[in-house]
C-alpha cells in the first residue's frame, strides 16, 4: 500500500468494527466484547498496522479506531466493557489519554468500561515511560488488559510488576485443555493470583464443549471463543444485547 492510500484510507475512516462476546462462565451471559477492526482492502488487519507503524500515522490511525469502537459501542447503552486493542508506542504517547478523553466525553461510555488490551509479546520490554502512562490511564479510570498471557517467558513478570486490571491466557491453554492435566495446573495457578490479587481473568480461545467444562471446573470465571461467540457486526449484537435483556426480564 502506498503512502497516499494509506493517508486516504485513514483520513476517510474506511473501516469499521466487528464484536465479539466474552461470557460470565457461571451465567452465561455477556460481561463485554471485544472490538475488532475490519476493512474491505485488508483481509490480515496486522498487516494494515505493520503497514502504518513505519509510517507518521500510526498513533492516528489508533487513535481514530478506538474512537470508532467506542462511538458505535455507545449505541449499545449498555454498561458492559468494551476491549480495544492498542500497541504500547501509542499508548505511551504524550497525547493519548487527551484524545481518549476528548471523544469519550462525547458518548455515554465510562472510563471504567474500556480495557485497554496490550498483547504481552509487545510488553515484554518496559521502560519507565510504559508503567507511567499506565499508571496514568489506570487514575482516569480506565482498565487494563494485557493479551496474550502465557505466550512469552517473561509475562509473569510483566503481570506482577504492571498490575493489569485484566488477563487473557493464550488460546494455547485453552486448546485441549480437558485433555492435558499440564495445562489445568498452570489455569489453576494463574486463577489462584487473580483471585488473591482482584486480577480478572479471562481464558480465550474456547472452542468445544469439554474445554469449556474443564475451565469451569477449575475456576475460571470469563471466557471467550468461538464456541459462544464469533466476532459479528453491531447490529448482530444489538439484535442479541435485546433478546437477553429480553430474557432476563421474562425470568425475573
Amino acid at each position: 500500500m502506498s503512502i497516499a492510500k494509506l493517508n486516504d484510507f485513514i483520513d476517510n475512516e474506511k473501516f469499521t468494527h466487528q464484536f465479539q462476546a466474552l461470557f460470565d462462565l457461571q451465567t452465561l451471559s455477556t460481561i463485554g466484547y471485544e472490538a475488532f477492526i475490519t476493512s474491505d482492502l485488508f483481509k490480515n488487519t496486522e498487516i494494515l498496522f505493520e503497514k502504518a507503524s513505519n509510517s507518521s500515522r500510526f498513533f492516528e490511525l489508533e487513535m481514530r479506531s478506538i474512537k470508532k469502537a467506542i462511538q458505535s459501542y455507545d449505541r449499545l447503552s449498555t454498561e458492559k466493557k468494551l476491549f480495544v486493542n492498542i500497541y504500547p508506542i501509542n499508548l505511551m504517547h504524550s497525547s493519548m489519554l487527551q484524545y481518549l478523553e476528548h471523544f469519550r466525553k462525547k458518548t455515554r461510555v465510562a472510563p471504567d468500561q474500556i480495557v485497554l488490551e496490550v498483547k504481552e509479546a509487545d510488553i515484554t520490554k518496559y521502560s519507565p515511560s510504559f508503567v507511567d502512562s499506565l499508571r496514568s490511564i489506570q487514575h482516569a479510570g480506565y482498565l487494563i488488559g494485557f493479551d496474550d498471557v502465557g505466550k512469552q517467558a517473561s509475562s509473569l513478570h510483566a503481570i506482577v510488576e504492571l498490575k493489569p486490571d485484566f488477563i487473557k491466557m493464550n488460546r494455547f491453554f485453552a486448546k485441549n485443555l480437558a485433555q492435558s492435566s499440564q495445562k489445568q495446573e498452570m489455569v489453576r495457578s494463574i486463577v489462584t493470583y487473580c483471585f488473591h490479587t482482584n486480577t480478572k481473568l479471562v481464558l480465550k480461545g474456547i472452542e468445544v464443549p469439554e474445554d469449556l467444562e474443564m475451565a469451569k471446573s477449575i475456576g475460571i470465571s470469563i471466557v471467550q471463543g468461538y464456541l459462544l461467540a464469533r466476532p459479528e457486526p453491531l447490529s448482530v449484537i444489538q439484535q442479541y444485547e435485546t433478546k437477553q435483556a429480553d430474557d432476563m426480564a421474562s425470568n425475573e
